[in-house]
């Protein structure tokens, strides 16, 4: 009884691979090539719209550098550290929200 419903799916798999192959298509079987006509059809000139690349944004608009974390203060002996004094906290990277391009 299991071979029987195996080769029954087997069976029907093969003909819906072949029916969205366009093999029953001179049946007038076949998938719908036009998936969303209404859309299509609401289109208003789709050959006007013109895209363009946005410029690299300037140099001049980097945020400050952060001072570095791991840098000591001038006071403190390099040679020489202090086990009681907490490690240097580390930032995080700061990251910023794409600007809107003016119209």
């Amino acid at each position: 009884m299991l071979k029987f419903w195996l080769v029954l799916l087997l069976l029907l798999n093969a003909a819906v691979l072949a029916w969205q192959w366009d093999a029953f298509a001179r049946w007038g079987h076949g998938p719908n090539a036009q998936r969303e006509p209404e859309r299509l059809q609401q289109q208003v000139r789709p050959e006007a719209l013109k895209f363009e690349v946005m410029p690299p944004a300037s140099v001049t608009a980097t945020p400050p550098a952060l001072p570095d974390a791991n840098a000591l203060p001038p006071a403190a002996d390099a040679s020489a550290p202090d086990a009681a004094s907490p490690a240097p906290a580390l930032s995080a990277p700061t990251v910023s929200a794409p600007q809107a391009a003016p119209r």
